[in-house]
């Protein structure tokens, strides 16, 4: 069913094998490795990628070992991986000492050839590396052991065993650990947050080496757990407004609202309201809302309220907060909303097909199906496009 295009080098986090898609198995992955309740705060590329538990978890998935590099020959780029540990087994390896991969590894020190944890399939009788990764600690290999023996259905026990290794000296290891951060809804993530460590969140947040893509998730779980010298600091983080800071804004503002809801809450209100802010620094804000709707409905809903009224009153942003208004199930607005279809601010063709989609989402709401037949009669192409859209989502 799959069809080899090509073998990637191999580096960090990329896998030796690109596969021909169908589109229901894209789908499949698509819907797998990147899920609409993850981390609010967290880019798509990190919702995207594959963590160790969820590659072990794919069928194709049939044989994982630790393999040491060895007799790397660059004429046909292939390298041989002499077997350390065999985590998963299959039939098919038998008493197999050595794989081959087609790929060049270098190996630098034979008497310490690098070593990899690699992901096997089957294909066509023969057995297939398709992701190898790194491993540079000596700690590497117990991770993986323990991960494989995570209960999925504590989660709160997941994440805590997962934060124990963000700073972890193997960059594989420490990645691998914050994608679960960032695969974590935003509710697991609020109950996890208050049983961790401040002063290091507090360090990593402070120390450049960081990573700028965890600055948001850390300063988010910092003003969960953190004291009155915290909300100081975040809040000097959101004035400081630098290209480190701005790009985690969200999480910034998140952590300060957790330690300071009233001011924190204002904050955000006046920024969504400023149509003068950059637009960097209202989808940020855009953001820390879906992060509360998601870990605190009932607590943050009237300040959630608020802020998307905000976004819509606003203009510019009006799009996304119906889209989420509709993805959330929030209907107390639903007659405002169809009233701004085809309004000067509210013409553009995307917030007229935001509006439709709306509106095709509350079936049992006479005044939406007013509309959308409405709608029908003048544009039916519309109608039929939005309409496909939500079948495909579903």
């Amino acid at each position: 069913m799959w069809k080899r295009l090509s073998f990637l080098s191999l580096s960090s986090f990329f896998s030796w094998r690109l596969w021909r898609l169908g589109g229901f198995l894209f789908l499949h992955l698509v819907v797998l490795f990147s899920s609409a309740r993850a981390c609010s705060l967290c880019g798509a590329t990190l919702r995207q990628a594959p963590t160790f538990r969820q590659e072990a978890a794919l069928e194709t998935a049939r044989i994982i070992l630790v393999g040491a590099a060895e007799n790397p020959q660059l004429a046909n780029r292939t390298t041989d991986l002499r077997i350390v540990e065999v985590l998963r087994s299959d039939p098919i390896l038998k008493d197999k000492k050595v794989i081959s991969v087609k790929q060049y590894l270098p190996v630098n020190d034979p008497k310490n050839p690098p070593r990899y944890l690699v992901f096997c399939d089957v294909y066509k009788g023969e057995l297939d590396p398709f992701r190898g990764v790194p491993l540079k600690s000596a700690d590497a290999v117990e991770y993986v052991r323990q991960v494989l023996k995570l209960d999925p259905k504590d989660q709160t026990g997941n994440l805590l065993f997962f934060f124990r290794y963000l700073d972890n000296p193997d960059p594989e290891i420490a990645r691998d650990a914050f994608l679960e951060f960032a695969k974590a809804t935003d509710q697991e993530i609020a109950r996890v947050a208050r049983r961790l460590d401040a002063a290091k969140l507090r360090a990593w947040l402070k120390a450049r080496e960081t990573p700028a893509e965890r600055l948001s998730v850390y300063a988010l779980l910092l003003g969960a757990c953190g004291s009155e010298d915290d909300a100081r600091l975040l809040k000097s983080m959101l004035d400081e407004a630098s290209e480190r800071t701005v790009n985690a804004y969200d999480g910034f503002l998140a952590g300060y609202i957790h330690l300071r809801p009233r001011e924190g809450w204002e904050l955000a209100h006046s920024l969504l309201r400023d149509g003068r802010k950059p637009m960097l620094i209202r989808l940020a804000v855009a953001r820390t809302l879906s992060y509360f709707h998601g870990a605190q409905p009932k607590e943050s809903a009237d300040e959630v309220q608020k802020g998307l009224d905000t976004m819509i009153a606003q203009g510019e942003l009006a799009d996304i907060a119906i889209e989420d208004m509709r993805r959330w199930g929030i209907r107390n607005r639903t007659r405002d909303i169809l009233g701004l279809y085809g309004k000067k601010g509210f013409d553009a063709p995307l917030i007229k097909r935001t509006i439709v989609r709306y509106a095709l989402s509350c079936p049992d709401d006479p005044a939406a199906r007013a509309f959308v037949e409405e709608r029908r009669r003048e544009d039916a192409e519309l109608v039929k496009g939005v309409e496909e859209e939500l079948q495909f989502e579903k």
